[in-house]
């Protein structure tokens, strides 16, 4: 990247970096093929033996906990939910010294953000329960979350410092982190993908030492898909945005323009929803993530058929 580029678009090389770093640590650390995955679902169902640190697949209801859904009100034992405004703009100003000798700039670049519009973040009902056989077990959804944040935090260690020093929000660069890691979490525990489309916009204007970049960006979600309920939601502020909604954005301290539109992806399962649960028994009471040999994943279908 060149060292005239927009502060703007060093928040979108971050979010790229961010997405590999992800999916390579995720390529690196699990190992796990499809049909692997399939016959150690076999081989449980063969010998139906629980034991500790070993696979386990539970089908039964989802009891717990009762959560509102923050964009109908329904009752759900577990949601995930991305908001995002559809539009957003970034403002920098960048100031060189202007001196150059034999073509080399003296003194540091300097780079401020001026301003930040729109928002993006994740946000989660947590860990839940199933009952089967008059058992209740913890599906520690939190686990796949945890897995994939390593990943995340092996780039942004690396610029974390950068965009703090530039004047980048911390809340805002938490909630890139926790929505592209929730992405790629998502998709592992429950085949979740909602491709998310981008158009960008860039306006520059200064002097020979001073330039004031904005790049405005406008995202749209079509669809989504995954092994439990999803949905996609447009809302615009002041005229038919949920009360949960509102009260998510209000919660991060997020001033909301009159007219903002705004999308909700959702996954979730509905309270007592039949389910299928594959991963590993912890040797208590819980299903977990452990390693990459079963992963942790849940359906409203048979694992071994899908």
């Amino acid at each position: 990247m060149a060292s005239s580029d927009p502060m703007g678009l060093y928040i979108f090389g971050f979010v790229l970096l961010l997405f590999i770093g992800v999916i390579v640590y995720a390529h690196v650390q699990g190992r796990l093929t499809a049909n692997k995955r399939k016959q150690l679902i076999r081989a449980f169902k063969a010998s139906l033996n629980i034991e500790k640190n070993a696979p386990i697949l539970v089908q039964g209801r989802a009891v717990a906990p009762d959560l509102i859904l923050p964009t109908t009100g329904e009752h759900v034992a577990y949601y995930g939910i991305f908001v995002m405004s559809r539009e957003s703009a970034i403002t920098d100003t960048r100031t060189t010294s202007g001196i150059r000798i034999n073509g080399i700039p003296l003194g540091n670049d300097g780079m401020k953000i001026d301003s930040l519009e729109g928002f993006m973040f994740f946000e989660s009902g947590g860990d839940f329960t199933i009952t089967s056989g008059g058992v209740n077990r913890t599906v520690r959804v939190s686990g796949v979350f945890a897995y994939f944040k390593k990943g995340a935090d092996l780039v942004s260690g690396f610029v974390a410092g950068q965009f703090k020093s530039a004047g980048l929000p911390e809340e805002f660069f938490n909630d890139i982190m926790q929505f592209k890691v929730a992405e790629q979490a998502l998709k592992m525990l429950c085949g979740f993908d909602a491709p998310l489309v981008t158009a960008r916009t860039q306006r520059r204007s200064g002097s020979w030492n001073r330039t004031t970049t904005t790049q405005r960006s406008s995202v749209s979600v079509v669809s989504s898909k995954a092994s439990i309920d999803t949905r996609v939601h447009h809302f615009v502020s002041g005229f038919n945005l949920p009360a949960g909604i509102m009260e998510l954005i209000t919660k991060r301290k997020i001033e909301l323009p009159e007219k903002e539109e705004i999308i909700a992806v959702e996954v979730f399962i509905p309270l007592n929803r039949e389910i299928f649960v594959f991963g590993t028994f912890d040797g208590e009471e819980s299903i977990i993530y452990a390693d990459s040999t079963t992963r942790l994943s849940v359906s409203y279908t048979d694992p071994e058929f899908s």
